[in-house]
């Protein structure tokens, strides 16, 4: 107890001292200064960028919306088996034919509907999502690995059309952004809120945020009397701002999102037709290339395609994983959700300076401790943009890139890693500056201590009612393939949560149960092997 009693107070003057190192990094960080921006050339970072970007823009298709009843129906397109069988054998490639209809019944001529595959056996506990080939011509073949003996069911949804893809990708770079913000600037008892964005429509007067070393950059409009220096607060304010053409907001409509296209297709009977022992699979480790589908659930749980993962359910599973060790969550609430597991949930850890419980207060950086254990878990946001539609304290914004280069890394640190529901209200470019930024973070830090763990995961699939032009899932895809894009060849291990919760079906921004499970035995997987 005595020596309890003298290492509570050390570690209290610890995390001050780490909060005024902060809080000056902060003041370095995002210095603001009031000033008009000239245009300047592209630099190497920005030609990076165009890169991935025109990358993604070639999946695009470039189709013109005529009338919503030219678009794909659901209803009207036909799906078949491409070699139908009475039985199919485990490890074959089963295949599925669509081909497209529009509502007057019509075959479609062209290709770039967005797709959800997947087989399933809800007896078993099963499922896995399904490679889609689009063959342009307005068919589909969608092959799935069969990985389990037993009777299947196909599900493959409709979850825009190519007319409404064209049209989403057309709305999210009309404008910077569906998303605006306040800041709140406080100073000698005097207080302003001002409009801040990544640009602004204004004559005024501007204070820029910039953060040179990464090229990140958002201004606000300068309150009077008031310095750049002295802004507080930040909250998110819904614009209700739209960018699609009256015409195309019905293909938008909840009776036309996610819509199931295969009718029935009778029994599907999986059999083991040969006993031929498959070669053992390695531990999962960093480094490793995802596959697409990167693996299955059998008995709800999460079995990777190419390596072979530890389940995380119990207290003790992950004190041993995290005993002597420093793990930092940097992101949304998605990894939030890490966090509230280890305190709330296995409570294998205790919030430091934190007394409520669930969801509350979501914007704040949390930390939790086990000193028996020598465990320390800190949960930081990824820094602006938020979308928190009240006042958060923004001082405490740091952006991943500069929070991985404070860090000195080793055997016993690991970083976890997640971006994306917060930027599907703006442009592409934003999102893939910010990937690439974190990036040559993580290749910093392995460079500087190989030891490092680090963990990407991807963002999920959230609700199907979520506004598809501001947040919806087709953004959310988009930013998938951004991030399986800027990480390749990196030594990373790389958690597909999207292809794990279309295939567990999940719709949820947070995924609860077995899927949320297999997410995090994937990723201390990756942490702990």
């Amino acid at each position: 107890m005595r020596n309890r009693k003298v290492i509570l107070p050390i570690l209290g003057v610890i995390v001050f001292l780490g909060f005024l190192w902060h809080w000056t990094t902060m003041q370095h960080s995002f210095r603001g200064t009031s000033q008009t921006v000239p245009e300047l050339p592209p630099n190497k970072s920005q030609l990076q960028i165009d890169g991935v970007f025109n990358k993604m823009q070639s999946l695009i298709p470039n189709v013109a919306f005529t009338h919503i009843d030219k678009t794909t129906s659901a209803q009207n397109s036909k799906v078949f088996l491409a070699n139908p069988r009475e039985r199919y054998c485990v490890g074959e490639d089963f295949v599925i034919q669509v081909d497209m209809y529009d509502y007057l019944n019509n075959r479609k001529t062209y290709g770039g509907d967005l797709l959800r595959p997947r087989l399933f056996s809800a007896e078993l506990g099963a499922s896995v999502s399904g490679k889609v080939e689009d063959l342009n011509n307005g068919s589909y073949r969608v092959h799935f690995p069969l990985y389990w003996a037993g009777q299947i069911k196909a599900s493959i949804l409709l979850w825009h059309p190519s007319e409404g893809i064209a049209a989403l990708w057309r709305s999210r770079h009309s404008s910077l952004g569906v998303l605006g913000f306040q800041g709140r600037y406080v100073y000698l008892g005097q207080e302003a809120i001002s409009t801040c964005g990544f640009q602004l429509n204004s004559a005024g007067e501007t204070c820029e945020y910039k953060d040179k070393l990464y090229e990140e950059v958002f201004y606000c409009q300068k309150p009077p009397n008031l310095p750049c220096d002295c802004l507080r607060d930040m909250r998110a304010v819904d614009l209700h701002a739209s960018y699609l053409k009256p015409e195309e907001k019905p293909i938008f409509d909840g009776s036309r999102v996610g819509i199931e296209i295969v009718k029935n297709l009778g029994p599907i009977r999986v059999t083991k037709c040969d006993e031929i022992p498959l070669p053992p699979k390695p531990k999962c480790q960093p480094g490793m290339n995802s596959t697409l589908p990167s693996g299955y659930f059998f008995n709800n749980t999460w079995n990777p395609a190419y390596c072979t993962m530890t389940t995380y359910k119990t207290a003790e599973d992950f004190v041993k994983c995290l005993q002597g060790k420093k793990l930092f969550l940097i992101g949304d609430s998605t990894l939030r959700q890490f966090i509230m597991h280890f305190t709330e949930g296995v409570q294998i850890v205790k919030y430091f300076r934190h007394h409520e419980t669930g969801w509350g207060s979501w914007e704040k950086t949390l930390e939790a401790i086990n000193m028996e254990k020598d465990i320390y878990i800190s949960y930081k946001r990824h820094g602006f943009p938020l979308e928190s539609f009240v006042f958060y304290y923004f001082m405490e914004d740091m952006y991943t890139s500069r929070q991985i280069d404070r860090q000195g890394g080793g055997k016993d640190t690991i970083f976890v890693i997640t971006m994306g529901q917060h930027f599907r209200q703006f442009p592409l470019h934003l999102f893939i500056r910010r990937a690439l930024n974190i990036r040559r973070a993580v290749e910093r830090l392995l460079l500087r201590s190989p030891e490092t763990k680090v963990i990407i995961k991807t963002e999920n699939t959230r609700e199907r009612n979520a506004p598809p032009e501001r947040i919806g899932d087709f953004h959310g895809y988009a930013q998938y393939l951004v991030l399986k894009e800027v990480f390749q060849g990196v030594n990373v291990g790389f958690v597909d949560a999207w292809d794990m919760t279309v295939a567990s079906a999940t719709e949820s921004v947070h995924p609860p149960a077995y899927t949320f499970e297999g997410i995090m035995s994937l990723t201390f997987s990756f942490a702990c092997s």
